[in-house]
């Protein structure tokens, strides 16, 4: 079945102050607690609801925002409240390999936002680039994080996310076989077509202003461009300088930005 309307699926991360002591997320990509509820009052105002991806598989809504969030940081336990609150769900990407550690999700509050109605898909089990693995490592790295998930929490894996939207040729092969149903990737564009297997996400950042964020909602074509023209942008540095190198430029660059802290 294809959806009447397209879906803005939105990709977020942490959700947490600067140097709050608890989040170990990256600054760039932790939208504050106040931008978030203001975030869900513009999703409101527009007449939409937050919603999973997975929920939005079983029954489309027109209506609805997809929320997502990767790295299973401390902070979405926080998130998945105030999505609850607001009448909503999300799905949550994590890394089993993280659970419970400094600054991130534990086991127990995995399980209650379960019963919270949040969907707890899966980030690999580790946070390793994908595409500097072999097949093997990549069929592990899945196949872990799906089995411990379903074992610990008795609810099905489904999705994916690819660490830092890293994949290798052939990615959706491996996932299908793997008992996957689709990818959430990095990918910037709305979502069409509930029959795909890739499904693009739009990155929240602490600098995403609330105009741009109403744009997003509203599928503004022209702020599409712009949000594809960088994503682009941002896949040839990775591809001409490879991860290492262009995760060390970014770290200078975002550096630079903040006033050298």
């Amino acid at each position: 079945m294809i959806k009447p309307h397209p879906t803005t699926v939105l990709m977020y991360h942490a959700v947490s102050a600067v140097g709050d002591g608890f989040s170990r997320a990256d600054a760039h990509y932790s939208v504050g607690p106040t931008q978030f509820l203001e975030q869900l009052q513009i999703v409101r105002d527009a007449g939409r609801r937050p919603q999973s991806v997975q929920s939005l598989l079983l029954r489309p809504e027109a209506s609805a925002v997809a929320f997502t969030f990767d790295d299973g940081d401390v902070s979405n336990a926080w998130a998945a409240q105030a999505l609850h609150d607001a009448g909503g769900s999300g799905d949550f990407f994590v890394n089993t390999q993280t659970i419970g550690k400094t600054g991130h999700l534990s086991w127990q509050a995995l399980r209650d936002m379960t019963a919270a109605g949040m969907s707890i898909q899966s980030h690999a089990h580790s946070h390793r680039y994908l595409d500097e693995l072999t097949l093997a490592e990549v069929e592990q790295e899945l196949h872990t994080s799906k089995a411990m998930l379903e074992d610990k929490l008795g609810c099905p894996v489904e999705l994916f996310a690819p660490p830092g939207g890293r994949m290798p040729a052939g990615m959706h092969l491996t996932t299908t076989r793997l008992g996957y149903k689709a990818i959430c990737s990095s990918r910037v564009a709305l979502w069409h077509d509930l029959r795909s297997d890739d499904i693009p996400r739009l990155a929240v950042l602490r600098g995403t202003t609330p105009a741009q964020f109403a744009k997003w909602l509203a599928q503004d074509r022209l702020e599409l461009l712009r949000q594809r023209l960088r994503y682009g942008a941002l896949i040839s540095s990775k591809q001409l300088l490879g991860n290492t190198n262009y995760e060390r430029v970014r770290r200078g660059l975002l550096r630079l930005a903040s006033g050298g802290r």
